[in-house]
């Protein structure tokens, strides 16, 4: 039998219809959230990975959420702290002297923007939060603001709150799928 802090789940998709949508689908998820959690956002540029940033943040701290993509890194303060990465200006390899294992340790949870341009170690404990926009999808949806929205985790604890988030989500807001 696996290590079980190394589980690995399918999560769930979600379709959001607009950048308020996002932001309030990331407070929810956000509720779930732990003290050394990872988040790692993915996406394209303009899919939407800030305003989930905003989302999630706002509904944590009252600070008002900034753009990292010229400090690199943001810290807000609240009953956990959080520190917002964006690594889109790091070239590959060269996030290594960005210490994210030690924001994890002093309990932070970590949202990191464009991940694959990290190469540190891979968390224990995460959410992988895909944004979409596939094209053909945009077309039949009519509607240029709507996103894909696809949620998975790793590891034992993110992946039970996860599982939890789920639950609590497809009674507020209806089924989603799986």
């Amino acid at each position: 039998m696996g290590d079980p802090s190394r589980i690995e789940k399918d999560g769930f998709n979600f379709v959001s219809s607009s950048p308020e949508e996002t932001k309030t689908l990331a407070g929810h998820l956000s509720r779930y959230s732990f003290p050394g959690l990872v988040v790692l956002i993915s996406g394209l540029l303009g899919a939407g990975k800030t305003e989930f940033v905003r989302g999630f943040v706002s509904s944590m701290t009252r600070d008002e959420v900034k753009s990292p993509s010229f400090t690199l890194i943001n810290e807000y303060k609240g009953n956990i702290p959080i520190a917002h990465v964006d690594l889109y200006r790091i070239e590959r390899n060269a996030s290594m002297e960005i210490s994210l294992e030690e924001y994890i340790r002093e309990g932070f949870i970590v949202l990191v923007e464009w991940p694959e341009n990290w190469d540190g170690e891979e968390p224990q404990e995460s959410w992988k939060i895909e944004l979409a926009m596939p094209e053909d999808f945009l077309q039949s949806a009519g509607r240029k603001n709507t996103r894909l929205v696809k949620a998975t985790c790793e590891g034992g604890v993110a992946c039970q709150r996860l599982e939890r988030f789920i639950s609590g989500f497809r009674s507020a807001w209806g089924e989603v799928e799986r």
